[in-house]
């Protein structure tokens, strides 16, 4: 009788994805209508795309850099939409490869 006011446990997994999300959301400013899974995937593809980059150059990128510059790519992705987002980091995938990272980054 009581199942229905159970909250669905949550895991760790739904736990951190939240606090990823709260932790890049204040970075939003002009679109606050990017939905938590938006901002989510933002993060992840930054992230995902600046390791492999660095796995082909035999580097390692730590955890606090792939932070700063997934902020910075949030911030690309609130004021230019999906489109700038993409571009941007093809470029600054490409700069990494050709010169390393900005020193804005680390």
């Amino acid at each position: 009788m009581f199942r229905f006011f159970k909250k669905k446990p949550k895991s760790a997994l739904d736990e951190i994805n939240l606090l990823t999300v709260q932790m890049y959301r204040p970075y939003i400013i002009h679109n606050k209508d990017i939905s938590d899974e938006k901002v989510l995937e933002i993060v992840q593809t930054v992230m995902r795309a600046f390791k492999q980059a660095a796995e082909s150059k035999d580097e390692n990128i730590t955890g606090e850099t792939l932070m700063n510059i997934s902020a910075k790519f949030v911030k690309v992705y609130d004021l230019g939409g999906q489109d700038l987002f993409i571009e941007h980091l093809k470029y600054e995938i490409s700069k990494y490869l050709d010169s390393g990272l900005r020193h804005d980054y680390l």
